[in-house]
């Protein structure tokens, strides 16, 4: 049976941990970037790459993958996406890789709300009590900086981006049980590509090869990890989805360390310890729940 196939959870939870670790290698490499290169610049770059990825796969099975019937809500969430990631790259640039993934914890907040409140979807406790266990690590995570001077234009940045962002995963849930990954990758990489395209060719600067190879990169790594997340989404409703996203925690603290050599506040750890617990839990309560035989009435 295909990973992208099927209705076990245990398959949605792989696809979704492969996509945080791609995900990291993205923001690891936009970090680069944008401390060379204006982040708007960056931004359209990226997308100019992710659609040389997914283009020609494409049209390499014919017209017929591209037809959708939800193009407004694909231009919708581009807008949403577009918008939360415009100042999330000029964030990235500011702040670590640690900071940027534990602000980012509180979008969970927004997307369970949303996925109860809007997509219908039933919110069992566990998944409440996933979510602010996670939530509690995140507060754990930024206790040496609450109050502190050091919660700077690049944390207020990144605040802002995130319920934003969760507007997007929200119409991600929606479209990717209409559409393969495959066309809502494309056609999110399509529509962000035209909406950094004025701000990109404003702050245009004449990049190196060394820039264009990264630049590259950011097309290979972001185009996977949203066809990895889009599966994962076709397999499990989103909030119980949500909960691992905290393990980005982990993957940046890492990064932070073997790549811009810096090393995590023991805070840190000590969130990450109980946003594990947590997601590791809630992992276990859903496949309990889907293996379980059907009560009888």
């Amino acid at each position: 049976m295909s990973l992208f196939s099927g209705s076990h959870p245990l398959r949605g939870f792989l696809l979704a941990l492969a996509a945080g670790v791609v995900f990291q290698c993205l923001n690891v490499t936009v970090k680069q970037l944008v401390h060379e290169l204006p982040a708007m610049q960056v931004a359209w770059m990226r997308w100019i790459a992710g659609l040389m990825c997914i283009g020609p796969f494409m049209l390499m099975r014919g017209s017929a993958p591209l037809n959708t019937g939800a193009l407004r809500l694909h231009g919708l969430r581009a807008t949403l996406h577009a918008s939360g990631y415009a100042l999330w790259y000029y964030a990235v640039g500011m702040i670590p890789l640690a900071t940027t993934a534990a602000l980012g914890f509180t979008g969970p907040i927004f997307v369970t709300l949303g996925a109860a409140l809007l997509l219908g979807e039933r919110v069992r406790q566990a998944r409440w009590a996933g979510v602010l266990a996670g939530f509690v690590g995140v507060l754990v995570i930024l206790r040496p900086g609450i109050g502190g001077a050091d919660v700077g234009l690049g944390a207020w940045l990144m605040l802002a981006s995130v319920p934003l962002i969760a507007g997007s995963n929200l119409v991600a849930k929606v479209v990717a049980g209409r559409d393969t990954p495959a066309q809502v990758v494309f056609w999110q990489s399509l529509f962000a590509l035209i909406l950094f395209a004025p701000a990109g060719l404003w702050f245009w600067q004449a990049p190196t090869a060394t820039q264009l190879g990264l630049a590259l990169l950011t097309g290979v790594f972001g185009t996977g990890g949203y066809v990895l997340m889009t599966a994962a989404y076709r397999l499990l409703d989103i909030s119980a989805l949500q909960p691992l996203a905290f393990l980005g925690i982990v993957w940046a603290s890492l990064f932070d360390v073997l790549v811009f050599g810096r090393t995590a506040e023991l805070w840190t750890y000590v969130g990450a310890t109980v946003v594990v617990a947590a997601t590791t839990l809630i992992a276990l309560y859903e496949s309990g729940q889907k293996k379980a035989p059907a009560p009888r009435t």
